[in-house]
């Protein structure tokens, strides 16, 4: 009754009715909201999907403007914010493995044309717009494919963290002891545990299908 007193106050007061709705979820329905909470963040947490694509196309202005191939792959990678060090000193092919370390989805590509370009001179500026362009691609269908899996993990890990919540609380006030008074009921718990274990194990398979 508290609960409903307190939120009715702070919907007079002005409150956001969507914060007070989450309120509301999170004191009613914990793990619902738990799982929203889930898919929100499996969704929209923040990674560095276009930082390969963004870094080929700084290669290819900085080549485009006139720098040498040294200098474009030192600004670009300055500007996308890695912490390579690319001295003039460093040999092309020592540059061109740090890069591809860097960028692993297209580690390969780079490091071939960063190798070629070093040895022939020739302007690499349209190979880094190509390899721009496939990088962006694989970054949507990353994007893509982890925005369609999102719902499945962040359901596994409410399958499996509601039950291990549940045991915990129990254990913690002593309420576990009531449920193996007999033979009996430790058969049932045994059996439970291996059923839980089993959940456990295909929650994981989800997890891990969703992640590749």
């Amino acid at each position: 009754m508290a609960e409903v007193v307190l939120l009715a106050a702070a919907f007079a007061s002005g409150v956001d009715p969507r914060r007070i709705a989450l309120i509301a979820g999170a004191v009613y329905l914990p793990l619902a909201v738990a799982g929203l909470i889930a898919v929100h963040w499996l969704r929209g947490r923040p990674d560095s999907r276009h930082r390969p694509s963004l870094f080929c196309e700084g290669v290819a202005s900085e080549l485009r403007a006139g720098a040498t191939l040294r200098d474009a792959l030192a600004a670009a990678a300055t500007s996308v914010g890695t912490s390579l060090v690319l001295s003039h000193s460093t040999p092309m092919a020592e540059v061109a493995a740090r890069i591809a370390d860097e960028f692993p989805d297209i580690g390969q590509e780079i490091r071939l044309t960063v190798t070629a370009a070093a040895r022939s001179g020739s302007d690499a500026a349209a190979l880094f717009d190509e390899i721009g362009v496939l990088a962006l691609s694989q970054d949507e269908v990353g994007h893509e494919v982890r925005m369609a899996t999102a719902p499945g993990r962040a359901t596994a890990l409410v399958l499996v963290g509601a039950p291990l919540f549940y045991l915990f609380t129990r254990m913690g006030d002593g309420g576990l002891t009531g449920y193996l008074a007999s033979s009996e009921q430790r058969v049932a718990a045994m059996i439970g545990i291996g059923l839980f274990a089993l959940g456990v194990v295909g929650a994981s398979l989800v997890l891990w299908r969703s992640g590749r």
